[in-house]
């Protein structure tokens, strides 16, 4: 900016030397040539005078023009020596600022308006992958991927109209990686001040962010643990009296365990006084006030286990200090804990009074010593004080009983050696006073080596002297039981005889004349009902009537008969089909309309002729019963009533009282007038007696009007027999 003002300068001198020049001279013609005119009239003198006059011009002009360039040049010259020193002042600070940007770590760069590089260091070339004379005169784009290379153009752009310093953390795709920079970015101006690009210092912020990341996932995962240990914390500061007698706390920092444990808000709590918080803690009997007051105020630390009355819980505490007048405290609730203890404690108590009345007692052997330790209960088993017997391995075979003594340590040989998956004998032992006990030995391996060796095995002795007395009576009961169900069984077979005899007798024998009386009293008012009484054809239909009734009766004793006779085949049963058969033939059969509705896939294991019979009974009797109802329905379906879950028949019939249902099942019994709705009342009977027969169970529910539902379940048959 000087130089410029000094050649300004400069070139003003010497315009003004000229004009100065220009007007001496041209006053010197005009007033010279005048002024001799006027002293000189003889004209050799003018001629004289004027050469006089004219060298005279030469040397004062002469003078006057040295003087004027000896300035100018004096002026030159300094100018040229001061613009001399600042060339090599600027090419000093050049090379200084060139130095400073090739020795730096940091990316140094500048560009012109149009975003191609004037300037890049040996650190931004690194950076680049490439020389920095292959990047100068390129732009980002031949430095950086598409996306990047727009994203920095843009902020180049940003800084160009602003014409302010701006510092971006951008994250780049290097030769060396993907790095993290701290650019800061301003205008490059010219003399002038006018903007004439951009400049740049990128700083490689990539470890420190990577650190910055790391420790703020350490202080979340710290905060994390913090939060959601099971083990509180608190700290404390720690408020005295004028004697320094701790008398509150201040809580200065707790997690969130604090809360669980006492219902409290963190938020509302934190700088709060104890005290204030937990009204009445001062008169706690745990005294945590004077205990975390003596830790901070002495820096013992302190660990121990303490209830709260106040807090009604119970804690395992650990208390230090953590600076002056400060105290923290590790609380963990061990309330389950201690209640179980408490509970182990009482179930060790109820099982050594189980043990007592049951005569058991408790081992504990050693099988590299042969020792063992006993309860109680095993030495009073076997007549010995307890506070004298020793049991070992060697003296438990002594004590076996010669019948015993070779097959009991072999079968725990074998137990132990893998060859027996359980131990459990029985065998006698003999007593303080020679006696000999029977007992069950039950064991169990707890403790072994690292190779698998059994080190340590814990069992039971259990007393079972007078149940091998009552298995020898029961032997004795067995075999007069067995003798018994023979004769019981040879008696059955006779009556079962018997009654196969009679159901050939009713079948046969009452059949014959109760067709001889149906017939011939259909005879007789054939060929003589024009000519009887009324009163005499009343008898004969009455006749007709009970004839019938009774071939129904001995047809009903017949199906009941059967249903308890014969072999039972296992077959498997679409109780669905037989269900729609049935009733398709009463539809038929009777003309009526019913809406019905049969489950898909009801299907049951058994005799399918009797269980035929079971659904025909079923059914029928849903539909005689359904006879007077607007709108009957009969469902066949899966279902449960009382607990039994099976197959269901479900009508909107006529219903029953369930008061009777004890009469419902036996056999010529009814809860309806014949009136109402005929029958025999045998259907029923030989339902329960098929469904009995199968192993299964019959159950009903109804309400008088409502309709009844019948449900049998039958237990399911394995695979092989099926």
């Amino acid at each position: 900016m000087n130089t410029s003002n000094e050649r300004i300068n400069l070139a003003h001198g010497a315009l003004r030397v000229a004009l100065v020049y220009a007007a001496f001279a041209g006053l010197w013609i005009l007033l010279s040539d005048r002024a001799m005119g006027l002293l000189w009239h003889d004209p050799e003198a003018l001629v004289q005078a004027s050469m006089l006059k004219g060298w005279f011009f030469v040397v004062v002009t002469t003078l006057l023009l040295y003087v004027l360039v000896r300035r100018l040049v004096g002026r030159l010259n300094a100018s040229h020596r001061r613009e001399q020193a600042q060339a090599e002042e600027k090419t000093r600070a050049l090379e200084l600022l060139t130095a400073i940007a090739q020795s730096s770590s940091d990316a140094i760069f500048a560009k012109d308006e149009q975003g191609r590089y004037l300037l890049v260091n040996d650190a931004a070339a690194r950076y680049v992958g490439r020389p920095a004379s292959a990047l100068l005169g390129q732009d980002d784009g031949a430095a950086f991927p598409a996306e990047q290379a727009t994203l920095i153009r843009g902020i180049d752009r940003r800084v160009l109209a602003s014409g302010r310093v701006e510092t971006n953390e951008e994250h780049l795709d290097t030769a060396q990686g993907r790095r993290v920079f701290l650019a800061t970015k301003g205008p490059l101006r010219d003399a002038q001040g006018h903007i004439r690009g951009t400049f740049g210092i990128s700083r490689d912020i990539t470890e420190r962010t990577q650190a910055k990341l790391r420790l703020i996932e350490s202080e979340a995962r710290y905060r994390s643990l913090f939060e959601n240990m099971n083990t509180g914390f608190v700290l404390f500061e720690l408020v005295q009296d004028g004697q320094g007698r701790p008398v509150d706390l201040v809580i200065l920092a707790a997690n969130r365990h604090l809360a669980d444990v006492t219902g409290l808000d963190l938020v509302k709590v934190m700088g709060q006084r104890l005290t204030q918080v937990l009204p009445g803690i001062e008169g706690d009997e745990a005294d945590w006030i004077g205990t975390y007051g003596r830790v901070a105020l002495t820096g013992e630390s302190r660990q121990f286990e303490q209830g709260s009355e106040r807090l009604g819980t119970f804690f395992s505490v650990s208390a230090f200090r953590a600076g002056e007048g400060l105290c923290a405290v590790t609380f963990l609730d061990i309330s389950g804990r201690r209640a179980t203890e408490m509970a182990l404690h009482d179930s060790e108590e109820r099982l050594r009074l189980a043990l007592a009345a049951a005569s058991q007692g408790l081992y504990d052997l050693n099988l590299e010593t042969g020792e063992t330790t006993v309860s109680p209960e095993y030495a009073v088993m076997l007549g010995h004080d307890p506070a004298d017997f020793r049991e070992t391995l060697a003296s438990w075979r002594e004590r076996l009983h010669p019948e015993d003594q070779a097959r009991i340590p072999r079968l725990l040989e074998d137990y132990l050696a893998g060859r027996q998956a359980a131990f459990r004998v029985e065998f006698r032992l003999r007593t303080r006073d020679g006696r000999w006990k029977w007992i069950l030995s039950l064991g169990q391996i707890e403790q072994r080596s690292a190779d698998g060796r059994p080190l340590r095995m814990l069992g039971t002795h259990t007393d079972i002297d007078a149940l091998k007395s009552a298995e020898a009576t029961l032997r004795e009961m067995n075999a007069t039981l067995e003798f018994r169900v023979s004769e019981r069984t040879a008696e059955l077979s006779a009556a079962n005889r018997e009654l196969e005899t009679f159901a050939y007798a009713v079948s046969h024998d009452l059949r014959a004349p109760l067709r001889a009386l149906s017939g011939y009293s259909q005879a007789l008012q054939e060929d003589f009902g024009d000519t009887l009484p009324d009163q005499a054809r009343v008898y004969l239909d009455r006749i007709h009537q009970s004839a019938a009734r009774m071939g129904q009766l001995i047809e009903g004793i017949l199906a009941l008969s059967r249903s308890s006779r014969g072999d039972l085949r296992l077959d498997r049963v679409d109780v669905s089909a037989l269900a729609r058969q049935r009733l398709a033939q009463l539809a038929e059969e009777s003309g009526r309309q019913v809406r019905t509705y049969v489950e898909e896939g009801l299907e049951v294991t058994g005799d399918e002729r009797m269980l035929a019979s079971v659904m025909t009974n079923l059914l029928d009797n849903a539909w005689k019963y359904t006879g007077a109802t607007p709108d009957p329905e009969i469902r066949v379906h899966a279902g449960s009533v009382t607990g039994l879950h099976g197959i269901c028949v479900s009508d909107n019939g006529a219903g029953f009282d369930m008061a009777h249902a004890d009469r419902l099942f036996q056999p010529f019994q009814r809860l309806h007038r014949e009136d109402q709705f005929p029958g025999i009342g045998i259907g029923l009977a030989t339902v329960q007696r098929i469904v009995h027969r199968h192993g299964g169970e019959l159950v009903a529910v109804a309400a008088p009007g409502e309709g009844a539902t019948f449900c049998i379940a039958l237990p399911p048959v394995p695979a092989a027999q099926a």
